[in-house]
């Protein structure tokens, strides 16, 4: 995982709450792309940073007691 983005996309809520149920893909302190399909989201991300940090935001808060 890449660290930097990783600690960027914590920071930030915000971005978890805009774009709920879709995978991500993170490059430095951005979303490059997002969508509901892993292998397109790939594909775009890929000509931005060919090592994106993807991630899939859950649909709903998840609550771990």
């Amino acid at each position: 995982m890449k660290e930097t983005e990783a600690l960027w996309l914590a920071s930030h809520p915000e971005i978890l709450q805009k774009y709920r149920g879709q995978y991500i893909a993170v490059s430095g302190e951005r979303v490059i792309a997002h969508g509901k399909h892993l292998r397109a989201v790939l594909q775009k991300a890929r000509k931005i940073d060919p090592e994106p940090l993807i991630d899939k935001v859950p649909a709903q808060d998840t609550l771990i007691l």
